[in-house]
């Protein structure tokens, strides 16, 4: 039960939800790496642990990432309000339940099989620190749970009320540092404007990022959209423009949409596809859009439509597959999967992957483990 009443399952595995643990491994922590190169410090936490494997995965990734790292000073600490919980993730011993979103590869690399469990390598192990919490109840940000770079904060809302999902998303945003970063699950924070944060729409997922203080009233950017297919149509050579029009159009959709204004967001997709019906993108935009609104049913289909007009679409192929991850369709989701990796060997290893800015090598070594 948490503080406010409601039953908790302690549902998870490593590596849940694949599309979010891409967009931690390729974008967010080595960007959060590359900021912290002088200080040579990176706090993360995983709010709401269970019994460990979120944060421990999110320990794998910075091994990863930062193999050589003796002059760091990192944390990584989870934290969960199930005391019993929190002695399964202090142990690192798992089933194989535990394991079923994990490339072997990859189990075999960080786990040896001792007794009929698997147990973590005791190196990544002692990367991790628990606690108990209680995020509702309990005062944050403390003496420890402060200037976080990273909190992943996932299937955690869900449990609460409407007043309680504020109160604690404003306590999580205090605890970020300015630039760090909050990744909840999808749809657990929409119509939800945490202060001084705002959103980022990657194809991966939306996250929150603590920015400075803004002043009240303070106006946000001006987003112009531009002209309307109905005036281009006026002009003596409108191919060229209708392009360009559509291709603006969905620059400025992608700007409505991190800034949150989801419903402008779509509409201009809308505009977009009605000059360029057959253009991928805007198709998959819609689908990001989808999930954020807890459509997962159209997002379903609107990458598929993606993948009919750009079968060698990357990003849509890995979104799908963490669409039937999250819908417990794993043999999908797996075969998803390869069928990115399988596109991107295809590459020349220097080419790069849009939009995630890495190479088509570095892609790959990161889908095969």
């Amino acid at each position: 039960m948490n503080s406010a009443g409601k039953p908790i399952s302690g549902e998870t595995y490593f590596f849940r939800d694949h599309g979010q643990f891409d967009l931690l491994f390729l974008r967010l922590l080595p960007e959060l790496i590359k900021r912290r190169r002088d200080t040579k410090i990176l706090r993360l936490w995983s709010a709401g642990c269970a019994s460990g494997e979120e944060a421990y995965s999110l320990a794998m990734l910075v091994d990863s990432l930062l193999p050589e790292r003796n002059d760091w000073n990192i944390l990584i600490v989870g934290s969960d309000i199930d005391p019993t919980a929190l002695a399964k993730a202090r142990r690192g011993c798992y089933g194989r339940w535990s394991f079923r979103m994990v490339p072997p590869a990859l189990q075999q690399r960080y786990f040896r099989l001792q007794g009929g469990e698997w147990a973590l390598d005791e190196r990544i192990r002692r990367m991790v620190g628990f606690r108990r919490l209680d995020l509702v109840a309990e005062p944050f940000p403390d003496a420890e749970l402060r200037d976080m770079d990273l909190i992943l904060c996932r299937n955690v809302f869900i449990y609460f009320d409407a007043d309680t999902v504020a109160t604690v998303a404003n306590k999580l945003a205090r605890a970020l540092c300015e630039g760090g970063y909050l990744m909840t699950a999808h749809a657990e924070l929409t119509g939800l404007h945490p202060k001084d944060m705002q959103s980022r729409l990657f194809s991966e997922s939306v996250v929150y990022q603590r920015v400075a203080h803004m002043a009240a009233g303070a106006a946000l950017p001006d987003v112009r959209p531009p002209p309307s297919p109905v005036a281009l149509q006026r002009a003596p050579d409108q191919a060229p423009l209708l392009a360009a029009s559509a291709d603006a159009l969905l620059a400025t959709a992608r700007e409505f949409a991190d800034r949150g204004d989801y419903g402008l967001a779509e509409q201009t997709c809308q505009r977009a596809l009605s000059i360029a019906p057959l253009a991928a993108a805007p198709y998959f935009l819609l689908a990001q859009l989808a999930q954020l609104g807890g459509d997962f049913e159209r997002a379903g289909k609107l990458l598929d439509r993606t993948l009919y007009l750009d079968p060698g679409c990357v990003a849509a192929t890995l979104e799908l597959a963490a669409l039937c991850e999250r819908a417990a369709n794993l043999p999908r989701a797996q075969t998803l999967r390869r069928a990115a990796l399988d596109i991107i060997r295809s590459l020349p290893g220097d080419a790069a992957i849009a939009p995630y800015d890495i190479t088509a090598a570095e892609m790959a070594q990161w889908l095969a483990q």
